[in-house]
């Protein structure tokens, strides 16, 4: 390489101060590394900025790709601000410079169909050519069988296209210019002789298919010319791992990602919007209603009716009461079996002593079982149940054939598929008729409503989002309208808050408006677009708009620039059209009802709001997600929408819904405490609680937008830090320490040993002749147990008032243990023991949060085990016994301790610690040195099974409404 291109990019400079979050990035990763860097930042967070300043520090040529003109140019604004002259920087492919901005589309591949489908038929080509034949007569055979055997020949495309996937980036450079245009790979080797040797992916999610053959080629040249490249990766929102092969195809590219910038720190840093996310919950309309509660009723008949045949009742039995291979049983034999059959597969045995009592409420068994492990029978549980006696009983047994006929036929009436592997659940009618529910139209009506009646009413500008135009599934729902966008906005049109929006609907074929708005609007585009935008005729309450291309970009523009003008406040559409790449920056409410839930599809949506509106420079969005429960007095369960609401809200920060001003992730950003608990009321089916009731419970938490631009802290400083938390309830029935037993116990004993010891010094001082009457030696005796026992109780009582003077700090010892045993066994890196805290919670002393920072990977696992520390017992391998300490280590203090108070204080030993036996005596050592006394039990035998036992009926002592979460800042 010549002197002009040794390190071409060493002049740039930034004369700006950088964010802290840029700053950060760049302190942390460390040029000239042979891996990729990975980095995900919101739109707004400057990623521009930071991509050039990454690319700069490698001293090499740079080529940038950009999804779209628009960005592209975006960067060679940039770049050229940062070059010392404007020739260092190029977007012309013939003029390669010390900087150069293409599009990914100009180096596209060829074809209508998927690269890797050409790919995989050179292989096949290849494969058949090494056993014998010529290349011709393979081609010949090859195009013959895609004719006579389409279905054998596709599968044999699909199956090496899988295996090309997986090993993409170890393609050798000269099989993947197969599938290139020549053009393209004409402008891949000009760009290496050039000297690039650094590549800038922007918006690097794309990189799912034909883009990814382009840079896996681009950088298998540049390895070819003796130099490993250096892949930046930058993008707003990772791709879905849903789709495997394609998230395989990304991950293997850019690797895991190296760091990632938190909506919460542009926002703090006020190139972002400040934000709430709110939830509305809703219940189907009485026709919805009538339909699931038939589908319930048949469902739990047919599943009842199945398992309630001899042959279901004697295999809940057999799973109830499993044979004693060791021949150990004592006293009552059947508990025993109860016993071990719970501790082999905790969840399958609760649920057939569920499905026992809901076909057999008499059985013997039932009374054995504890009533802590039967509460409500679900529709899971009856279905897990049906699968397992399915497999066991029926598939293995040729004679069963038609009974395993009639029930598999039977459940795909109602969207299972029972196979070989289990059920599944396949186009589940109810899951549809949640999702799609009309309810949900009335809910975005509903909260249109409470927005025009706030503070900012005035300034609203609202887009409501839909899966499609109109959806294709209406099984359920006959008479119903379609769900979709045409749908929502036909209720929209017609109410008389909403209406005063000036609603507009927009998709890929329809424009449509208010009958009464029509003439304005037409006339308003008319002016944006420089052509005729006419009025359909029509009767009813809307019209129809009518132009050329309804949904292309130049009309989205159009119609973005009236929203901005408040020609028009609310657009409905779908997220096709309004998701990634639309920016209105007017538009401060999005109602989201789409069933979307993957991080990016979420991310891409909530994106549309947060963009700064110079309009209002105090603009704070509210982003809405809407969810259809199924009422707490039908007994069935359907899970699906609240999955989908955790899903969605699992991949987002937001200030806590609790009003402390902590930035959370999770469901804690959208839903207070009290919210959560209602919430899981109505899923248990507890009568008390009603839909209903949980949107009382949030309109009574409402809070103004300015309120919120408040907590958001704007322009003050952060630590940008992420950590994991624990929530723990103390409750006086699940006492992590049982203080008084253990003091009485201590008491007693010390009296006896007081009494005992000066007794004899009495003794002693009589045989040597010292007068002493015998109602004085044994007023002397009793006296020094009493003095004996008083020092013992005073030493607990101080114990004791130090940990009620400080309840959270028995937490933290209990996590530090944690920390230290995982760190002795190589689990995880040294941990600053700092980064450790606990603490009350200022609103509730009764939950104390436990949070854990450091590197996220390791504070990750402290925290799962943690949390499987002081979750409800399942099947440990070990149990700690921890109520003693504060004890002196003595078998009779403890006997002691149990008879003068029943019942211990049993935690189960999370599962990478109980993995080896010296890990799990390790954290019993370290609980001893950060806590006190205690006794490690493994759970073999009889004995083992009743501490099992024993550990279970024991409280919950996680937070129910908030167990886990990860807190920013």
């Amino acid at each position: 390489m010549d002197s002009a291109t040794a390190s071409p990019l060493s002049t740039w400079h930034f004369s700006g101060t950088l964010r802290t979050y840029q700053a950060e990035v760049l302190d942390r990763l460390e040029p000239g590394g042979d891996d990729p860097l990975h980095i995900v930042a919101p739109p707004g967070a400057g990623k521009t900025l930071l991509g050039l300043l990454l690319a700069a520090r490698e001293g090499h040529r740079a080529l940038v790709l950009a999804p779209t003109v628009t960005i592209r140019q975006q960067w060679l604004r940039t770049a050229t601000e940062l070059a010392p002259e404007a020739t260092a920087v190029s977007d012309d492919p013939d003029r390669i410079a010390d900087l150069t901005a293409l599009t990914y589309q100009l180096l596209s591949v060829t074809g209508d169909g998927s690269p890797f489908d050409d790919l995989a038929l050179a292989v096949w080509t290849d494969e058949l050519v090494a056993s014998g034949r010529t290349e011709a007569d393979a081609a010949t055979w090859l195009a013959e069988l895609a004719v006579d055997n389409a279905g054998r020949y596709r599968s044999g495309i699909r199956s090496r296209t899988r295996r090309l996937r997986s090993r993409l980036t170890r393609q050798r450079p000269a099989e993947l210019a197969r599938v290139l245009h020549p053009n393209a790979v004409a402008l891949i080797d000009r760009l290496v002789a050039a000297g690039v040797r650094t590549v800038v992916l922007d918006e690097c999610h794309h990189l799912l298919d034909h883009w990814a053959i382009v840079v896996a080629y681009l950088a298998g040249r540049i390895r070819e010319s003796g130099t490993e490249p250096t892949l930046i990766g930058l993008t707003a929102t990772l791709p879905s791992p849903d789709d495997e092969t394609e998230f395989e195809n990304y991950s293997t590219l850019l690797g895991e990602v190296d760091y990632e910038v938190p909506t919460p720190a542009v926002v703090k840093e006020g190139h972002l919007a400040p934000y709430r996310d709110h939830v509305l919950f809703t219940e189907p309309t009485p026709a919805e209603a009538t339909f699931i509660r038939r589908h319930e009723s048949l469902l739990h008949d047919l599943i009842r009716q199945v398992l309630s045949t001899p042959d279901a009742l004697a295999y809940l039995e057999h799973q109830l009461q499993p044979d004693d291979a060791s021949g150990e049983e004592e006293g009552d034999a059947s508990l025993a079996r109860l016993d071990r059959a719970f501790s082999t597969d905790f969840a399958l045995t609760r649920s057939c002593a569920l499905v026992l009592r809901e076909v057999a409420p008499q059985h013997p068994l039932v009374a054995a079982i504890p009533p802590v492990l039967l509460d409500r029978c679900t529709t899971d549980d009856l279905l897990t149940v049906l699968s397992r006696f399915a497999h066991a009983r029926l598939l293995s047994d040729p004679s069963a054939v038609r009974q395993w006929e009639y029930v598999r036929r039977s459940l795909a009436d109602f969207g299972y598929a029972l196979t070989d592997r289990g059920i599944r659940r396949g186009r589940n009618p109810v899951e549809t008729t949640l999702a799609f529910s009309a309810a949900k139209d009335h809910a975005a009506v509903e909260i249109l409503r409470r927005e025009l009646a706030g503070e900012d009413g005035d300034r609203i500008r609202a887009v409501v989002v839909t899966d499609f135009v109109e959806h294709g599934n209406n099984r359920g729902l006959a008479g119903d309208a379609p769900a979709g966008a045409l749908r929502t906005f036909e209720l929209l049109a017609v109410d008389a808050v909403t209406a005063r929006l000036r609603p507009v609907l927009l998709t890929s074929q329809h424009l449509r408006v208010r009958a009464e708005d029509a003439a304005d609007i037409s006339r308003g585009l008319s002016d944006l677009l420089g052509e005729a935008v006419r009025v359909a005729d029509g009767v009813g309450p809307v019209r129809d708009l009518q132009l050329r291309g309804a949904g292309s970009g130049r009309v989205v523009g159009a119609v973005s620039e009236l929203i901005r003008r408040g020609d028009v406040r609310l657009l409905v559409g779908t997220r096709g059209l309004l998701g990634e790449g639309w920016d209105c920056p007017s538009v401060n409410t999005l109602v989201d009802l789409t069933t979307v839930a993957t991080s990016s599809g979420t991310q891409q949506l909530r994106g549309r709001t947060l963009r700064l509106d110079p309009a209002w420079p105090e603009k704070v969005a509210h982003n809405w997600s809407v969810v259809c429960l199924i009422p707490s007095d039908v007994d069935l369960d359907d899970g699906s929408e609240s999955a989908r609401l955790s899903r969605r809200h699992s991949h987002l920060w937001g200030l806590s819904a609790d009003g402390e001003g902590r930035i959370v992730s999770g469901l804690g950003h959208a839903l207070a405490a009290p919210v959560v608990e209602a919430w899981e009321r109505v899923l248990e089916k507890d009568p008390s609680t009603t839909v209903g009731d949980i949107d009382s419970l949030l309109r009574d938490r409402w809070r103004p937008r300015a309120r919120t631009r408040t907590e958001w802290r704007i322009g003050e400083a952060y630590t940008p830090r992420e950590r994991e938390t624990i929530s723990i309830r103390r409750t006086p029935r699940a006492p992590l320490l049982r203080a008084r037993q253990t003091a009485t116990a201590g008491a007693v004993v010390a009296a006896v040993a007081g009494t005992a010891t000066v007794g004899a010094l009495v003794a002693v001082l009589a045989v040597s002749g010292v007068p002493l009457s015998p109602l004085l030696g044994i007023a002397l005796a009793l006296g020094g147990g009493v003095v004996a026992a008083t020092a013992s109780g005073l030493r607990m009582l101080l114990h004791t008032l130090r940990d009620r003077a400080r309840p959270a700090e028995v937490y933290r010892s209990a996590a530090i243990a944690v920390v230290r045993t995982l760190r002795d066994a190589g689990r995880i890196a040294p941990v600053d023991e700092s980064a450790i805290t606990a603490r009350p919670d200022e609103a509730d002393p009764t939950r104390i949060r436990i949070e854990i920072g450091g590197r996220a990977q390791d504070a990750a696992m402290i925290a799962d085990a943690v949390e499987e520390l002081f979750a409800p017992v399942r099947t440990p391998r070990f149990l700690l016994r921890i109520d003693a300490a504060g004890l002196p280590r003595l078998r009779v203090l403890e006997r002691l301790a149990d008879r003068l108070s029943p019942g211990r204080t049993l935690l189960a030993v999370p599962r990478m610690i109980a993995r080896r036996r010296g890990d799990a005596e390790s954290f019993r050592d370290h609980w001893q040195s950060q806590i006190g006394s205690c006794d490690l039990h493994e759970l073999t035998g009889v004995q083992g099974l009743a501490l099992l036992r024993l550990a279970r009926s024991a409280d919950d002592r996680l937070d129910a409404a908030e167990p886990r979460a990860r807190v920013w800042g």
